[in-house]
């Protein structure tokens, strides 16, 4: 090669070498534009710029290596540009398990128009990292002398404490308690995790620990037998029966439970719907909440699964198809023991793409064309959950703008001072949009020609500012989290096959009922039995009889004769037996 060729080659090689770091830092600058914090520029731009200098100077003979090592990395490039463009964060562990989990046609349906743009993109992002390392090798472009030892070495200098910091910070997470917690950090790299390339290799490790580990949770009751069977005739039609969990929702928010506000617009038109008016939830938290709804775990269990699995199973048994639809996730802290229960389901739909609860986009609605398409791809009976994000906070990103009735709202808050009646109308704003997505459902089972029934229950409340209580959310075990919402809604049909269980669950929904009684009372709900069917706590069964409603967090304690203590009403037992 003559000198002028050789000159030519480098200039090329360090061209392409150029146009692959710039691609590699694409998702960070298109993060930058959204997020300015300092954790942002570390983990965004310090961080990864750092580590691909390291890398560089580490393969200084080489340089062709380094290109080739960070091609799969370019190859997914383009789609991580998309991804932050779209949500405005980067994507997660829990994205990678909702990719893992979809098929083509949900892609498809997805993507749409783009689609021949995500197969187009990433390959051109993989030529370019195949080109920079076949020029670097043709050149034989190197990187030697003083100027790599010293950037080198202040890479190195940089990279170094922030990817301590990082493991330190993943270490310390891990070995906090997994409730408690709605707002706190997620296990995971602080500054390593989030950026571009090297968060990915984060990502997927973390995706394939939790993702493992809850599959084989799951598998620990596959072969669990219920014993269950369908009771009395068939009616001439199928049956479809729909299960929605709701998430934070506060009952004393509810229209339809006596608040001023008109925050059930669409449910309180409803014929043939049926308040549950004093229910409570055994648990502050998703984690221990969703578990004693599904299944017959006892409240004052502490142990995180238990030797059941849930209805599921038992549906199945009795000849219903049986599906899982949810717009949260297949894994996470909280999520992966409640998409234990999901797979449990013959058929699992996760509607959710958007990186985590604190970002905008996760809209309720998207579980609406999944169950309208469900139950138009099948004659059989169906036993369907829905799981929902509901008033998950941050509370404006719970609904689209279309449902911003009450005003002002959180993000119209300006510096850092935040008033309870933003933070209220906010809330409220959810509640409307839940009351609209749970109207759309029962519309869908309207339509469907079928017998049809739905239960709605939250899994816990939620706790808002007000003049004697400054805290937000959940888990703090006040009297606000325990009060939820429920309801159940039924077809004419279903009145008309099943006149019994109506008359029945309505004599028993203004009693003082327990989320304990879910599981029991689905069961009789889809007229199915099995030889340890308890209708001593099953809504619909005349049967049925008050227990102390137990609930729980940093003790236990009777609901209905215990203490509310300081401004934010936390829940005391009146008995000293009751503790932990």
């Amino acid at each position: 090669m003559s000198t002028t060729d050789a000159l030519l080659a480098r200039k090329v090689a360090l061209g392409a070498i150029t146009l692959l770091i710039a691609l590699l830092m694409l998702p960070n600058l298109i993060w930058l534009a959204y997020s300015h914090t300092l954790t942002t520029w570390i983990a965004a731009l310090v961080l990864p710029a750092a580590l691909l200098t390291t890398l560089f100077a580490l393969t200084r003979r080489r340089l062709w290596l380094a290109c080739l090592l960070l091609a799969p990395f370019a190859l997914l490039a383009p789609l991580e540009c998309f991804y932050v463009a779209t949500y405005q964060v980067p994507s997660s562990a829990e994205i990678i398990a909702t990719l893992y989990t979809t098929n083509l046609q949900e892609i498809n349906g997805y993507l749409g128009h783009l689609l021949p743009y995500a197969i187009a993109a990433p390959l051109v992002g993989l030529s370019v990292a195949l080109l920079a390392a076949w020029w670097s090798w043709r050149a034989r472009l190197q990187w030697d002398g003083r100027s790599r030892q010293r950037v080198g070495a202040l890479s190195i200098l940089i990279a170094t404490p922030l990817v301590g910091m990082s493991i330190s910070s993943a270490i310390t997470m891990k070995s906090l308690p997994t409730i408690s917690m709605p707002n706190g950090p997620e296990p995971g790299f602080a500054y390593v995790g989030p950026g571009y390339p090297f968060g990915v290799v984060v990502r997927v490790g973390r995706f394939v620990e939790e993702w493992t580990a809850m599959r084989a949770d799951a598998r620990k009751l596959a072969y669990f037998d219920f014993h269950a069977h369908h009771i009395g005739p068939r009616p001439h039609q199928r049956q479809v029966y729909v299960l929605v969990i709701g998430e934070s929702s506060a009952r004393d928010h509810w229209q339809l439970f006596g608040y001023p506000r008109p925050t059930n617009p669409e449910l309180s038109k409803l014929t043939n719907l049926v308040p549950i008016r004093r229910m409570v939830t055994s648990w502050p938290e998703t984690i221990a909440s969703v578990p004693v709804i599904l299944t017959r775990k006892p409240i004052t269990s502490t142990e995180p699964g238990w030797k059941e699995p849930s209805f599921l199973p038992a549906m199945l048994e009795a000849g219903y198809q049986t599906w899982w639809i949810s717009n949260q996730y297949p894994i996470g802290e909280t999520d992966s023991p409640v998409a234990m229960y999901a797979y449990e389901a013959q058929h699992v739909v996760w509607a959710n793409h958007s990186a985590s609860p604190d970002n905008p986009g996760a809209y309720d609605e998207a579980l609406i064309a999944p169950l309208r398409k469900t139950m138009q791809s099948s004659n059989q009976d169906l036993f369907i959950v829905l799981h929902t994000m509901g008033s998950h906070d941050y509370y404006d990103d719970r609904y689209p703008p279309s449902f911003e009735r009450f005003k002002p709202i959180l993000s119209d808050e300006q510096g850092n001072v935040i008033h309870e009646i933003n933070i209220r109308n906010s809330y409220d704003n959810t509640i409307v949009y839940t009351d609209h997505v749970l109207a759309q459902i029962i519309n869908v089972l309207k339509q469907s020609g079928a017998v049809t029934a739905l239960w709605y229950e939250s899994d816990h409340g939620e706790v808002l500012p007000s003049g004697t209580c400054r805290k937000i959310g959940h888990g703090m075990g006040t009297w606000h989290e325990f009060e939820i919402p429920a309801l159940f809604w039924y077809s004419n049909s279903y009145a008309h096959d099943f006149p019994q269980r109506v008359k029945e669950l309505r004599a028993n929904a203004d009693k003082r009922t327990l989320t304990g009684d879910t599981f029991e009372s689905l069961i009789d709900m889809a007229g199915v039995t099995f030889p340890t069917h308890n209708e001593t706590q099953s809504l619909f069964s005349a049967d049925w009889h008050y227990r102390p409603r137990i609930v729980g967090q940093f003790w236990y304690t009777n609901f209905d004769d215990s203490v509310a203590t300081g401004g934010c009403g936390v829940l005391k037992p009146a008995h000293a037996s009751l503790h932990h």
